[in-house]
């Protein structure tokens, strides 16, 4: 376990280089992902102006929701762009080297591709939370653990549904258009989901602990709903790990390493 830490610190380190030895492109980059979303946002302040209340939801609840989503997103950029091409990666046989090492392929699939992105919506993301917590008057800490636990979930959506490509050829555009839909997603206002749109959300494509339900805890301090949110995150890590170790299996008897083995 301490190896795999300070591998991981390692490629923490490498990737931080990388970004920086682009820093013009990571900076523009980011604000551009910046201004974009604050382009986006003004609309659902012109709509909650014209609408104060949607099912008990407010502008707080929303921007709280947009911010955690995005800031979600922005870490898994940083962190596991990898996981993004992934369908690519197991297409033209690159998992091949990671087979052959010591150190978790999960990790090197993780930090193995590296892109100068995510600095501008993790920036955005952290000022729509603070400014939700100036409105609403909820603490830090608690949207602190909530982005937390919606990073974790955004990266195992993200990895189960790039596991698919172990099954299915040049998956890499299709992946990366539903992973952006379930990022949306999230960042709706949860009383537009009902029925079986909710239990979609909270099983098959689990994006409703990412903000709905942990909205539920900074807002109201509802226990059962950071409970709900932990446990949501708990199953998300370990379906999406059981789902990429199964492809992995399938990619191992079939790779071009093997075969020529």
């Amino acid at each position: 376990m301490g190896a795999d830490l300070r591998y991981f610190l390692a490629l923490l380190k490498i990737n931080g280089r990388a970004a920086m030895s682009r820093r013009a492109a990571y900076l523009i980059r980011g604000f551009l992902g910046f201004l974009t979303h604050s382009v986006y946002i003004l609309v659902w302040f012109v709509f909650f102006a014209a609408v104060p209340r949607v099912g008990g939801w407010g502008l707080e609840h929303l921007l709280l929701a947009y911010g955690i989503s995005v800031a979600a997103w922005g870490i898994v950029a940083s962190l596991a762009y990898g996981f993004r091409t992934l369908p690519e990666q197991i297409d033209n046989g690159e998992l091949d080297v990671y087979l052959t090492q010591p150190r978790p392929v999960l990790l090197n699939v993780a930090m193995g591709t590296s892109k100068a992105a995510g600095l501008g919506e993790i920036v955005f993301g952290l000022g729509l939370i603070g400014y939700s917590a100036s409105i609403a008057g909820f603490t830090l800490p608690a949207a602190a653990l909530a982005v937390v636990c919606a990073a974790l979930i955004f990266a195992s959506i993200a990895l189960a549904t790039a596991s698919l490509g172990f099954w299915l050829r040049d998956f890499r555009g299709t992946s990366e258009e539903l992973i952006l839909n379930f990022s949306i997603l999230s960042s709706r206002p949860a009383p537009l989901f009902t029925g079986w749109m909710k239990f979609m959300l909270m099983t098959v494509i689990p994006v409703s602990f990412m903000t709905h339900v942990p909205i539920e805890f900074i807002m109201n301090h509802r226990v059962d709903a950071l409970l709900a949110t932990l446990a949501g995150t708990v199953f998300s890590v370990a379906a999406a790990y059981g789902l990429f170790s199964f492809g992995l299996r399938r990619y191992e008897s079939g790779n071009r390493f093997a075969v020529r083995g």
